[in-house]
């Protein structure tokens, strides 16, 4: 096999640049000999950085706005309009994404290597066992998500892969194979499958902080959706939620809270993030401390004067203020607004909140001298539930998929009696479903500006034939994964995952706006192409 060269730069290379990382001591210059030093590696070893602003740019979630430059990094305009990425060494670029979750894998198989050569196996260190082995399929996982191709059972074979490192490397240069991605998913599964039946949530004393087991059932239940495994994708997602409907749905989160000012303090956005990101909140599966700019969502709504954002434009056509299902009068509306709010959003006030207020989700922290941070939530069971019921309608259990989506809808959607309306309805039927998508009601979205609409063509990468109203079903699911993850940068592997053509809109100074470019179905830029310093080192790119 041909050998290619992986750039694996380290912390302790970059420390210069970084105050923060100046003061903090590098465990991994530090030999692990006892099981509280393993613990230690292990708390520390996440990673510290998260692709969620750069695969939101990417996304249809985001309308370029023109002319308005402040507050956007310089990378911010190569992501929305899928170019090679230049480094600026900013931590929501892809050089330190990259960089940390190599960092994270080195630090799993540090204590890997620690509990087997040092420890002993002990039986004691299972747990540390199973979190090191979740760490390191995380972060590949991660980085897959973001440098390979989506996982296509037909082409996965020969599409470009990436190193799996599963031993400690202590020089700046490696030679290691690219490999594919059928390999890189499969020693993924591996590591999940191992991992799973060894975590113990009683080894942690702070759990939401570490792959705690609903966590990494949750974890589990995603990277099978996305391998197409969906017996599996069901089953570990069952672990989280459980089958019985009251329980999940005390397990999911309370969005009414979110118009209780006892709860949040006030309507400002930071509040809102700092009680959606709390610790004691079922809801909240694993919490991930990461250095970022993404804190308040002030990138990802209309009140912040940054040129990519999720503005009116794509709110009003395609997510909060656009026709859906749960509009009464959506089909008979003559201006396309929703006649519904969602809980997040109802304290907000002004003429068009719902259209372009989005909740915060990510609390602002000072980390360090001149970093700021925030908290992510990486699975939740609200995401979790949106997995088993896609892997449920690939499974045909089209009952059970409504069954799993009425849950959600009856917590997120607050409904309002308009103009006499006394339809309160939050739970359909597939009927309803096949009803609401069919053509003649909501046709499919066009790449232009007069003929965008929430549903858009869908070209998945599995083999299964999908029936009329399985294919009525993804749109639905599909749409209610995209709301609740607004401004968590999902929607992009949705948008990989199922080749789904994305125009960016652009607003240009009288207020119109027209369609710039266009990633069409099956593009090569719906991959990122790797880090400058990775490609100057002498990695194949991914193809272009």
């Amino acid at each position: 096999m041909k050998k290619i060269y992986i750039l694996i730069i380290t912390a302790f290379a970059l420390s210069s640049c970084n105050d923060l990382l100046d003061e903090m001591p590098d465990k991994r210059l530090q030999e692990i000999s006892t099981p509280e030093e393993v613990k230690a590696v292990l708390t520390d070893a996440y990673p510290k950085t998260t692709a969620t602003y750069i695969t939101e740019l990417a996304s249809d979630n985001i309308a370029d706005n023109g002319e308005v430059i402040p507050y956007v990094p310089f990378f911010a305009g190569e992501a929305a309009y899928w170019k090679p990425v230049k480094e600026y060494w900013d931590y929501d670029g892809l050089h330190y994404f990259w960089e940390y979750h190599y960092d994270a894998i080195s630090s799993a198989n540090r204590a890997l290597k620690a509990i087997e050569e040092k420890l002993g196996n002990a039986t004691s260190l299972n747990p540390a066992k199973g979190e090191a082995l979740m760490i390191r399929a995380y972060a590949h996982f991660c980085l897959a998500n973001v440098f390979c191709k989506a996982y296509n059972p037909t082409t996965s074979s020969t599409d470009l892969g990436l190193p799996y490192m599963t031993q400690i490397e202590d020089k700046l240069i490696v030679k290691y194979p690219r490999g594919n991605v059928a390999d890189f998913y499969q020693k993924i599964a591996t590591d999940i499958e191992a991992g799973l039946p060894l975590i113990d949530d009683n080894y942690y004393q702070m759990p939401k902080y570490h792959f705690n087991k609903k966590a990494a059932y949750a974890f589990a239940a995603r990277f099978f959706l996305y391998y197409q495994q969906w017996d599996k994708a069901i089953a570990y997602a069952n672990v989280v939620l459980t089958e019985n409907d009251a329980t999940t749905t005390n397990l999911l989160r309370k969005w009414s809270d979110f118009g209780d000012a006892t709860k949040i303090g006030s309507t400002r956005r930071n509040n809102y993030a700092l009680y959606y990101t709390k610790e004691n909140i079922d809801a909240n599966l694993m919490l991930q401390p990461t250095y970022t700019e993404i804190s308040e969502a002030s990138y990802f709504n209309e009140n912040n004067p940054a040129r990519y954002i999720h503005n009116f434009f794509v709110s009003e056509k395609e997510t909060l203020g656009a026709r859906n299902l749960w509009d009464p009068l959506a089909q008979n509306a003559t201006n396309g607004y929703s006649r519904y709010w969602f809980l997040p959003f109802t304290n907000n006030t002004g003429g068009r909140e719902y259209d372009i207020v989005l909740m915060g989700k990510f609390p602002r922290f000072k980390r360090g001298s001149d970093l700021y941070g925030t908290i992510i939530v990486p699975f939740t069971t609200d995401e979790t539930l949106m997995v088993r019921a896609e892997a449920k309608i690939m499974k045909n259990d089209l009952e059970g998929a409504i069954k799993d989506l009425n849950l959600w809808t009856k917590g997120y959607v607050k409904v309002l009696t308009i103009r006499g309306s006394t339809n309160r309805n939050t739970g359909f039927t597939v009927d309803d479903i096949k009803t609401f998508y069919n053509d003649t009601n909501m046709p499919y979205s066009q790449s232009t500006v007069e003929g965008v609409t929430q549903k858009k063509n869908l070209h998945p990468t599995f083999t299964n034939t999908l029936s009329e109203d399985q294919t009525a079903m993804l749109h639905y699911l599909l749409q209610c994964r995209r709301i609740l993850t607004l401004g968590e940068g999902l929607r992009w592997q949705d948008i990989r995952r199922y080749n789904i053509e994305v125009p960016r809109y652009q607003k240009y100074g009288n207020g119109t706006y027209q369609v710039s470019d266009i990633l069409t179905s099956g593009d090569l830029r719906n991959t990122f192409q790797l880090p400058d310093e990775v490609l100057g080192a002498g990695m194949e790119p991914n193809p272009r």
